[in-house]
C-alpha cells in the first residue's frame, strides 16, 4: 500500500523537482568556477579536472606535443647501483667534489645539485687530533696537522665548484623559526607595498646550503614540489615569495645560469583593491605564462627516461662516453627509491624528482609550457549556463532515447573542444564541471523514478560486500536501522596480522608468484574472520586489519575475534604443506587482539572513504601484533579480551608500557579452552605463575633457576628467553623502589 505522501509526488512534482534541481546544480557548478574554481586545490570538481587532465597525457604523445630545447640537458643518476659500488647515502663531500671535477673535465658548463647540502661534513682528521689530545697524546695531535687540510672536504666541494657554475638547491617551508644556511640572491625585488599585495607562492622559512658551498656557486633555487590536492605534482612554481623578494626555483635558476642573467622581469595585474596577480614571467628572450601564483604547468615528455641518464658511479669511475656531457646542462639527483625523491605524476607514480627540474628547465629554455587562460573560468561558467538552458528546454521534450542521444552528443563535442585546444592550442581548459552538468541534467530526467529503498540497498552492498559475510548484507538489508555510517563509539574487538619476514619472502619471489602467494594465503584467513562473524577493514601489503562489533553488535566480540584467530593458526598448518608442494616458503604469522572502546564509521576525504575504526584500543591492537615476535607468541591479545573469556586458559606474557600510550597493560597469550588444556600445559603454566611472581618480588636468583627449567621444558622457550635476558639487565642496572614490572617498549 502505498504511504500517504506518495500521493502528492506526481509526474508534475516530478518533473518540477528535476527542473528545480537540474537549476541548483547549474548555478552551483557556475558560481564554483566565478568565485573559487581558480584557488581550488581539493574539491571533487577539481579532482576529477586532475583526472581529465592527467589523460591528456596518456591519450596524446607528449613527446611530440611540447618542444624540446637545443640545450644539451643530461642527469647524472644517484641510482641504485651507485649506492651499491659507492656506498650508502649521504656520500663524503669529497666524493661529490670528484664528481664535479668529473663532469666539469668531461665539458658540462652548468651543474645543479637536486640533493640539499645544507650541513657541514666533520674534519676526521680534527676529530681525531681533538681525541688524541683529550688522551694526553699532543705528539700525535700535532703530527696530524699538516693532513687536517686535505681532509677538509666541504672546502674541497667548493674549490670544485670554483671552476664551473654550479646551481645549489634549498628549502622553502613554513617554519619562520628556521633560518639555516645561506640564500641566494633574489631574481626579483619588490617594494613594501609590492610584497604586502602580490599574489604568489609565500615561504616563511628556508633550509640553504653551507656559506661556504653556496659562496663558490653562481645560484640557487628552491626544490619544493607544489603537489596537487590529489598528491600528484602537475604545477610548479618558478618563483617564490620571501622577506619581501623573489627567489627562483632550481630550474629557473639553471637557466639563468646558462644565459648569464642575475634575474627576471614579471608583468603584474591588479586584481582587486588588495591583491595584485602575475600574468607572465620574463626570461631572457622567453615570455613564459603562468598563473596567479607563478606557477607552470609541467610539460612532461613523456615516462621517465626522456633525457639521457648517467649513473653516478659510472661518471666517477669515468666508464661514459664524455661526448654526452660537451656543453651539458647537467643535473645531478636520484632516482633511488630508498632516497625518497620519486613523485607521482600523470605519466608515472614513481617519477624521479630531478627529471622534473630537467623538465622544466626544458620547457624554461624551449619556452613552452601548456597554460590556462585566466578567463578559462568565467569562460567554463557561462558554458554551464548554457547547458542548463538546453537541458530545461528538451528535458520535457524528447523521450528517453533522445535524451539519452542529446546526452552523448554533448560530451562529444565538449571533450573533442577541450582535447582540441589542448592538442593544438597547448590551452587546459577545465572540463570536468561540464561533464558532470551534463551527466547530472541528463541522469536526473532519467533516474527520477530509482531512489529511496532501492538506492539504499545498492549503496549497502557495495559499502560492506566486500567487508562482512554475505550473512551480514542480507540481515542489513532487511534491517536498515539496525546500523550506520556516522562515527559512534562502541565495545569492540580488533585484529591485526602480519606476516613474519614478509620482506624475506618477497625478495625469494618474483612479482607473479607473490601475488599467487598472497592470494592464496588471504583467501582462507578472510574465511576464518568471516565465519566468526568478523568484518574485514583492509588489506595493507601482508598485513590484515578486521574488527568485530560492528557494522552489526556482537556481544560476543572478544570470542569470537579470539577464535577466528585460533583458526587462522590452524588454516596455517594446512596451507603451508600446499605451499611448499608449489615451491613457496611456509608462512608464519603474529596477532594482535585488543579489546576496548573504538570509535567505527564511514570515514575519509572527499576522495577516498573507507568504513573503519579508530582509537587508542585499535592502536594497541596494532602494537600487540607488532610484539609477539619480540615474545615469541603467535597471539598476542590485552586485558579486556581475556577478561571477556572465561573458559579459555591465557598464559600472562608481561606487564607492558607500549610507545606512544603512558599507562601499562598486562597482555596475554591464548593457549586452548579449558577443557582441552594438557597436563603438561597446566604443568608449565603453574610453574610460570610461581617464577613471575617471584620476579614480581625480585629474586633473582630463584627466578633465574626457575627460568632455565622452563626453557628447558618448553617446546617455546622465546618467552623465557627474554625475562632471561631481561633478569640480566636488571641484575647490572639495579631497579627503583617503585618498580612494578612493567616493561616499556621503545619501538612499534
Amino acid at each position: 500500500m502505498a504511504s500517504p505522501k506518495s500521493q502528492y509526488i506526481t509526474p508534475r512534482v516530478l518533473r518540477w523537482g528535476a527542473l528545480l534541481s537540474g537549476v541548483l546544480i547549474t548555478l552551483s557548478l557556475a558560481g564554483y568556477h566565478l568565485f573559487q574554481g581558480r584557488y581550488d586545490q581539493t574539491s571533487l570538481i577539481k579532482r576529477l579536472d586532475y583526472i581529465l587532465y592527467d589523460w591528456r597525457f596518456n591519450l596524446f604523445d607528449s613527446s611530440k606535443l611540447f618542444a624540446r630545447s637545443d640545450a644539451n640537458i643530461v642527469i647524472v643518476d644517484i641510482d641504485e647501483s651507485s649506492l651499491f659500488a659507492e656506498g650508502r647515502w649521504p656520500w663524503p663531500r669529497d666524493k661529490l667534489a670528484t664528481l664535479t671535477r668529473q663532469l666539469t673535465e668531461a665539458g658540462a658548463v652548468v651543474i645543479g645539485f637536486d640533493i640539499l647540502m645544507s650541513e657541514p661534513q666533520q674534519n676526521p682528521t680534527r676529530r681525531l687530533q681533538e681525541l688524541a689530545r683529550q688522551s694526553g697524546e699532543t705528539a700525535m695531535a700535532d703530527a696530524l696537522a699538516r693532513f687536517a687540510d686535505l681532509t677538509e672536504y666541504d672546502q674541497q666541494l667548493a674549490d670544485a665548484f670554483a671552476n664551473v657554475d654550479v646551481v645549489t638547491p634549498f628549502l622553502f617551508h613554513e617554519n619562520a623559526a628556521t633560518r639555516s644556511g645561506q640564500l641566494p640572491p633574489p631574481v626579483y625585488s619588490l617594494s613594501s607595498d609590492q610584497a604586502d599585495r602580490l599574489l604568489a607562492v609565500q615561504a616563511n622559512g628556508y633550509t640553504g646550503a653551507l656559506p661556504i658551498l653556496q659562496r663558490a656557486a653562481v645560484g640557487a633555487g628552491f626544490i619544493v614540489p607544489a603537489i596537487d590536492g590529489d598528491g600528484v605534482l602537475r604545477s610548479a612554481p618558478l618563483v617564490t615569495q620571501f622577506d619581501g623578494a623573489l627567489y627562483p626555483s632550481l630550474s629557473l635558476s639553471m637557466g639563468l645560469a646558462y644565459y648569464l642573467l642575475d634575474d627576471i622581469d614579471l608583468s603584474v595585474a591588479r586584481y582587486n583593491d588588495q591583491l595584485d596577480i602575475i600574468n607572465w614571467l620574463q626570461f631572457a628572450d622567453q615570455r613564459i605564462r603562468t598563473d596567479v601564483a607563478g606557477r607552470v604547468l609541467i610539460p612532461y615528455l613523456g615516462g621517465q627516461g626522456q633525457f639521457p641518464y648517467l649513473s653516478a658511479t659510472d661518471v666517477l669511475n669515468q666508464r661514459i662516453d664524455t661526448t654526452v656531457l660537451e656543453n651539458a646542462l647537467v643535473l645531478v639527483g636520484t632516482s633511488s627509491v630508498g632516497l625518497a625523491d620519486l613523485r607521482t605524476t600523470p605519466v608515472g607514480t614513481q617519477f624521479p624528482g630531478v627529471e622534473i627540474h630537467a623538465t622544466l628547465l626544458n620547457a624554461l629554455l624551449a619556452g613552452d609550457f601548456p597554460y590556462t587562460p585566466d578567463v578559462a573560468h568565467s569562460l567554463t561558467a557561462l558554458i554551464l549556463l548554457i547547458l542548463g538552458i538546453i537541458y530545461s528546454t528538451i528535458s520535457s521534450r524528447v523521450g528517453p532515447m533522445g535524451l539519452v542521444f542529446a546526452t552523448l552528443v554533448l560530451l562529444a563535442v565538449m571533450i573533442g573542444v577541450n582535447f582540441y585546444f589542448w592538442q593544438y592550442q597547448k590551452v587546459a581548459l577545465p572540463l570536468a564541471s561540464s561533464l558532470l552538468l551534463t551527466i547530472s541534467l541528463g541522469g536526473l530526467h532519467l533516474l527520477q523514478g530509482f531512489l529511496g529503498e532501492r538506492r539504499t540497498k545498492q549503496h549497502i552492498s557495495s559499502v560492506f560486500g566486500q567487508y562482512v559475510p554475505q550473512a551480514h548484507i542480507d540481515h542489513m538489508l532487511a534491517h536498515p536501522n539496525e546500523y550506520g555510517f556516522a562515527g559512534e563509539n562502541r565495545e569492540m574487538t580488533v585484529l591485526f596480522s602480519d606476516i613474519r619476514s614478509f620482506t624475506t619472502i618477497s625478495e625469494s619471489l618474483d612479482a607473479t608468484e607473490l601475488k599467487d602467494l598472497l592470494n592464496r594465503y588471504f583467501t582462507p584467513i578472510t574465511e576464518s574472520i568471516f565465519n566468526h562473524q568478523g568484518t574485514i577493514d583492509k588489506y595493507v601489503g601482508d598485513m590484515v586489519m578486521a574488527f568485530w562489533g560492528a557494522p552489526l553488535k556482537d556481544p560476543l566480540h572478544a570470542r569470537h575475534a579470539l577464535e577466528a584467530a585460533m583458526d587462522m593458526i590452524d588454516t596455517l598448518a594446512v596451507l603451508n604443506p600446499e605451499l611448499n608442494d608449489l615451491g613457496y616458503p611456509s608462512i608464519d604469522v603474529g596477532i594482535g587482539l585488543n579489546t576496548g572502546p573504538m570509535n567505527v564509521g564511514d570515514m575519509g576525504s572527499h576522495f577516498r572513504r573507507a568504513y573503519t575504526v579508530l582509537g587508542d584500543s585499535v592502536n594497541l591492537g596494532a602494537r600487540l601484533e607488532g610484539l609477539t615476535k619480540y615474545y615469541g607468541v603467535k597471539i598476542l591479545v590485552g586485558p579486556a579480551t581475556c577478561s571477556a573469556i572465561d573458559d579459555w586458559v591465557f598464559r600472562p606474557v608481561d606487564r607492558i608500557r607500549v610507545k606512544g600510550k603512558l599507562e601499562p597493560v598486562s597482555v596475554y597469550e591464548p593457549i586452548s579452552r579449558k577443557a582441552a588444556v594438557s597436563i603438561e600445559w597446566q604443568q608449565e603454566l603453574a610453574l610460570w605463575a610461581t617464577t613471575y611472581q617471584n620476579y614480581l618480588n625480585r629474586d633473582w636468583v630463584l627466578t633465574r633457576q626457575q627460568l632455565l627449567e622452563l626453557s628447558s621444558l618448553s617446546d617455546r622457550p622465546r618467552l623465557y628467553q627474554v625475562y632471561l635476558d631481561r633478569l640480566t639487565e636488571l641484575e647490572t642496572e639495579g631497579v627503583p623502589p617503585d618498580w612494578d614490572g612493567t616493561y616499556t617498549h621503545t619501538s612499534k
